[in-house]
């Protein structure tokens, strides 16, 4: 960088209004990316990483070399992703096909399917003479169908997904074989707080990425390299401040800003609007002055904690190699609904690995990893939708602005990447007003298509 444009943006800096973004998922760094050409940017995050749940790990593999593997987020899709999509061709990051296929294992039969092929859906001629199975497949159709037909005619309203399931009188082996291992594996959720979901959240997510037809469902991508090159190339171009192992301690409004203080220090720093991108249950522990209106939206929140490892541990994955899926649902002995899921992806499937090893990624494993099989040990937290949280989305979006304090985050949709940057494409557009449509219709414009065909791609 020259010394005249390091001079220019100085004094761009200095004539900005400024702006402080509090969490750096995705939510915050395509808050502050979209608001970088308007405002001089402060985005705080308090761990020593940008991401959130954007974590890739580097494992060196003996036919690989190098090899990343997604842990946290890990698939996008070409139709219900319009936001993410754009934001990945402003950063010139390209996606490729991947493989998308559930399985589903109870430890105490050995009973096993995976949807990839016919060997997987029946790996065994004992399947074609299983009842609850048979069962499950025989009720698939009308149970699309009614929840489709429910849906449009608003039929759902106050309901949880246990209630309507009762209501419907939706076979045993549907709910337990399919539905309920399909949604928790999904949302990183046990049964029990799946089956608390509003049912209108859960089917209208299925109808939105095509689970409730045979056919006709999107193609599924993974980030070319790994979920961390989205964040290798927003670091490079993006200009603004960016504080990282930097705690928000404490905001206050005032009539002339916001008043924020890191963990860190005392010192209070000034800014003109402050926008809050991390957990919903995060903002009130923050906010010095919430308004009787602002705890009433965020009390409801509340988030679990699933416990994720990457490793090398097959044994993770179904006894019979037929019904290996990429997403392996794990129903294990003793489990009660109350308990978290244990979930399994299979790396090597999603991402397209060409490696020496198996690398998986496992949800809340019960039984014991040995540790030379343990790569990495993480936690991440989910949002619990319940019908009282699910009420306080719209209002949420309603009440963003005011007081210069602004809302951005998965929570006020379903939970994913695409909801997090749909809700800061809306607070930004709203911030920036003209400009801000003028800049997404100039970006879309320029944009270049991200999918990548590849020879790996399943």
């Amino acid at each position: 960088m020259g010394l005249m444009e390091m001079l220019i943006r100085r004094s761009n800096e200095l004539t900005q209004k400024r702006i402080a973004v509090i969490g750096s998922g995705i939510a915050g760094i395509s808050a502050a990316w979209y608001l970088r050409q308007e405002y001089h940017v402060t985005l705080f995050e308090k761990r020593s990483r940008l991401g959130g749940h954007t974590h890739t790990i580097v494992v060196q593999d003996s036919r690989s070399g190098a090899t990343p593997v997604d842990t946290g987020f890990i698939v996008c899709n070409d139709r219900t992703y319009p936001y993410f999509h754009r934001f990945l061709e402003e950063l010139s990051v390209p996606v490729r096909g991947a493989d998308m296929s559930f399985g589903y294992y109870d430890e105490s039969t050995g009973f096993s399917y995976g949807a990839t092929s016919l060997q997987g859906l029946v790996p065994s001629l004992r399947h074609l003479f299983n009842r609850q199975y048979m069962g499950m497949w025989r009720a698939l159709p009308k149970f699309n169908r009614n929840a489709l037909r429910d849906l449009e005619e608003g039929h759902l309203k106050g309901l949880t997904l246990r209630e309507y399931l009762k209501e419907r009188k939706v076979p045993k082996s549907f709910i337990e074989l399919f539905l309920v291992p399909m949604g928790a594996a999904i949302w990183s959720s046990g049964d029990d707080v799946l089956l608390d979901t509003p049912a209108e959240t859960f089917l209208a997510f299925f109808k939105n990425h095509g689970l409730l037809t045979i056919l006709d469902r999107p193609q599924w991508q993974t980030v070319v390299g790994g979920s961390h090159s989205y964040l290798k190339a927003f670091t490079s171009q993006f200009h603004g401040d960016i504080r990282l192992s930097t705690g928000v301690r404490s905001v206050r409004r005032t009539a002339d800003g916001v008043l924020i203080a890191s963990e860190q220090g005392e010192q209070q720093e000034r800014f003109d609007a402050v926008v809050f991108a991390c957990h919903a249950d995060q903002i009130l522990p923050m906010l010095l002055d919430a308004s009787a209106q602002e705890n009433a939206l965020f009390s409801p929140w509340r988030y679990h904690s699933n416990a994720t490892i990457l490793h090398t541990d097959v044994s993770y994955l179904p006894p019979n190699k037929r019904t290996w899926a990429s997403w392996n649902y794990r129903r294990e002995c003793g489990e009660r609904g109350s308990e978290p899921l244990s979930v399994t992806y299979h790396m090597n499937r999603l991402q397209g690995l060409d490696s020496a090893k198996e690398y998986c990624v496992t949800l809340n494993p019960r039984k014991e990893i040995s540790t030379q099989e343990i790569i990495k040990e993480l936690h991440y937290m989910h949002p619990m939708y319940t019908l009282d949280s699910v009420a306080t989305q719209q209002e949420i979006y309603q009440h963003s602005g005011s007081n210069r304090t602004f809302y951005v985050g998965s929570y006020l949709g379903w939970g994913f990447h695409e909801d997090a940057i749909r809700s800061s494409y809306q607070t930004v557009t709203r911030l920036l007003g003209t400009s801000g449509q003028d800049y997404f219709r100039r970006a879309q414009a320029e944009a270049v298509s991200v999918f990548q065909e590849s020879p790996n791609a399943f």
